[in-house]
């Protein structure tokens, strides 16, 4: 039994002290997710972080490990929350990928060889579901299985999806004169 499934089942007995260990795990993470997908818009973030994690606390007696990870299931509450906030704001949120921190990252994870700017160049030149898929499982680091339960698609889907959005990226990349 992994650690994750050990404090998710002292925090459905009640145990608050081991709902705080998960909070502290993924707190993060979702708040990168919100960040991210709100435009950068950190005080929006924070809010629907938190308002996660409590649908997450309301919710967590119902949850089961027969074939979810813990982490799918909390990106599926942020991912379904994010969704009911864009709704009620009525209003599309764009993606200013300048603005996503965890960019920052994605130079070290492709060796160095490119810069902040031509990243968030090519990215924005992809679909939004490739985007979405390669940040998750590239830059954020989540398994295929994870990925899938938060966005609500098939392995398979997520699979063909990052292999689209690697090969588009490549393209765009290698049509840049900056990226050479």
């Amino acid at each position: 039994m992994s650690d994750i499934q050990v404090l998710v089942q002292r925090a459905q007995a009640n145990d608050r002290a081991a709902f705080g260990e998960l909070y502290e795990l993924f707190c993060p993470k979702i708040y990168s997710y919100m960040s991210y997908h709100l435009n950068g818009r950190s005080e929006a973030a924070e809010d629907l972080t938190e308002e996660v994690f409590m649908k997450a606390l309301q919710s967590l007696g119902s949850f089961q490990f027969r074939d979810v990870p813990f982490s799918s299931w909390l990106y599926r509450i942020a991912h379904n929350h994010l969704i009911d906030h864009i709704r009620a704001t009525k209003k599309q949120q764009s993606v200013a990928l300048e603005d996503a921190e965890h960019l920052l990252f994605a130079r070290d994870r492709l060796d160095g060889r490119l810069d902040r700017q031509t990243l968030t160049t090519a990215l924005s030149k992809i679909t939004g579901e490739q985007r979405q898929i390669v940040i998750m499982r590239i830059i954020q680091g989540l398994s295929i299985t994870e990925t899938a339960k938060a966005v609500g698609k098939s392995e398979d889907s997520v699979k063909q999806l990052q292999s689209r959005g690697l090969k588009a990226l490549k393209r765009v990349l290698e049509s840049e004169p900056a990226a050479r």
